[in-house]
C-alpha cells in the first residue's frame, strides 16, 4: 500500500516568487510523486500555482492570501489556525513540515497529537542569527527569532529531522535535539536544463537573484555596485526577484539617492525562461546574501556557466569548497574590487568556471530527489 501523505506549506508569502524551500518542496515531489497514494498540501492558492506546475494529482486545502496583509506575527497565528482545519484529515501516514516557521509546525505537532501513527517529517532549513545583529527592522527580527525557538521546542516530538546542511545538523544537536533523528539532505538544480539555456540578448555586466530582504544584502549590492561603478561608468546591474512593497520602494529610493538609475535595473519577478538567460549572459553573479542555509542560486548560477562572488558564509565552504569567491562579510570595498577583477578579466576564470560546473552536477534534483524518498521510507 503506498503512504498518503499531508504537506505543510503554510509559510510561504502569497507574493510572487518562491522561497528555495518551496522549490525545494515542488522539485522534489515532483519526481516522487508515484510513491504515495493521496498526496494533500495546506498552502496558499499562489503556493498551489507553482505547485500545480510541477506535482500532480494533489488535493489542495487551501489558506486566505489576505492574512499576509497582517504583520507577521498576528499573520503567521491566523495562518496557524486555519490549518487545524486539516485536523479532520484521516488515512494520514506521513506528516511533512516544510518549513521551521510555526504556521507549518504547530498543526504538524497538533496532528500527530491526534494520530500517533502518523510519521511526522520536519525541515528545518536555517537557524537564524541574533536579532541584535541580523540586518533590517529589530522588532520584526526578534519576533521571528523566538517564534523560530518556539517551533524547535515543538520539533522535538518530530520523527525524523531533514536539514539541508550539516552545519545546521550539528547546531541542533548541540541544542539537544537527538541525533539519530537528524538526516542531511541539501536541495538542488535542473541542471541540464540550466546547461541547456540560451543567453539573452539583454546583455548585463552582472546579476543577482532573491527575494528582495535586508538579510538577501541587497543595500550592500547597491553599495557595491556604487563603487564598480566608480571604475567602469557603463556598468550594468540585473537585480531579478519581487519583495515587500516597503523594501523595494526603499530599495528604488536608495538606488536614485546615489545616482545608479541607468545601472540598475529592477526586473521584479521574473519566470524560469526569462531568469536564467539574463544570468547566463552576465559576466558575474553578486550574492551579497548574509543568511542561508544552502544558497540554491549560487548553484543554478554556477550552472550557468557564471562566476559568483558571495560573502564568506561558513556554509559555503562545505557547500561549494573553493569554486565560488568569497570575501569577508560585510567588507563592501573587497567585494566590490573583486567584481572588478572579473569585469576587467584580470585573471583567467575559463577553467575554473568549467571545475565549478562540474562540482555542482553532485546537486541535480534527481539524485536529490531519490534520497528524501528514501528518508520518507517511500
Amino acid at each position: 500500500m503506498k503512504k498518503n501523505i499531508l504537506i505543510f506549506a503554510n509559510s510561504t508569502s502569497s507574493d510572487k516568487g518562491m522561497s528555495g524551500g518551496a522549490q525545494m518542496l515542488n522539485q522534489i515531489f515532483k519526481r516522487i510523486r508515484d510513491r504515495f497514494g493521496v498526496m494533500y498540501c495546506y498552502t496558499n492558492s499562489n503556493c498551489q500555482d507553482d505547485m500545480e506546475k510541477e506535482v500532480r494529482d494533489v488535493k489542495y486545502i487551501l489558506s486566505y492570501n489576505y492574512l499576509d496583509r497582517f504583520n507577521i506575527f498576528l499573520g503567521f497565528v491566523l495562518k496557524t489556525l486555519k490549518a487545524f482545519s486539516c485536523l479532520k484529515l484521516h488515512h494520514v501516514d506521513i506528516i511533512y513540515s516544510s518549513s521551521d516557521f510555526f504556521p507549518d509546525v504547530i498543526p504538524s505537532y497538533v496532528y500527530k497529537l491526534f494520530h500517533r501513527k502518523a510519521m511526522w517529517y520536519q525541515c528545518i532549513f536555517h537557524i537564524y542569527p541574533s536579532w541584535k545583529e541580523r540586518p533590517g527592522n529589530k522588532v520584526r527580527n526578534f519576533v521571528a527569532q523566538y517564534m523560530q525557538k518556539f517551533s524547535l521546542l515543538l520539533t522535538r516530538r518530530a520523527d525524523s529531522i531533514i536539514n539541508i546542511n550539516p552545519q545546521v545538523r550539528e547546531i541542533l544537536i548541540n541544542k539537544g535535539f537527538e541525533k539519530n533523528k537528524i538526516v542531511v539532505n541539501t536541495p538542488g538544480i535542473d541542471f541540464i536544463y540550466l546547461d541547456s539555456i540560451k543567453p539573452s540578448d539583454a546583455k548585463y555586466d552582472a546579476s543577482f537573484l532573491a527575494r528582495l530582504s535586508y538579510s538577501k544584502g541587497i543595500f550592500d549590492l547597491v553599495s557595491i555596485w556604487e563603487n564598480v561603478c566608480k571604475e567602469i561608468k557603463t556598468a550594468k546591474l540585473a537585480i531579478i526577484g519581487g519583495g515587500n512593497t516597503k523594501v523595494v520602494e526603499k530599495l528604488k529610493d536608495e538606488i536614485k539617492s546615489r545616482g545608479l538609475d541607468s545601472n540598475i535595473d529592477l526586473l521584479g519577478f521574473l519566470s524560469n525562461d526569462e531568469t536564467f538567460p539574463i544570468i547566463k549572459a552576465s559576466k558575474v553573479f553578486l550574492f551579497p546574501s548574509h543568511e542561508e542555509g544552502f544558497g540554491i542560486v549560487i548553484a543554478e548560477a554556477v550552472a550557468c556557466g557564471v562566476p559568483v562572488v558571495a560573502w564568506n558564509l561558513p556554509v559555503y565552504l562545505e557547500l561549494f569548497e573553493d569554486h565560488i569567491v568569497k570575501i569577508t562579510e560585510n567588507d563592501v570595498t573587497k567585494f566590490s574590487e573583486e567584481v572588478i577583477n572579473l569585469l576587467k578579466k584580470t585573471y583567467h576564470t575559463e577553467k575554473a568556471v568549467s571545475l565549478a560546473k562540474d562540482f555542482v552536477k553532485k546537486y541535480d534534483w534527481g539524485e536529490i530527489a531519490q534520497k528524501h524518498a528514501e528518508i520518507l521510507s517511500c
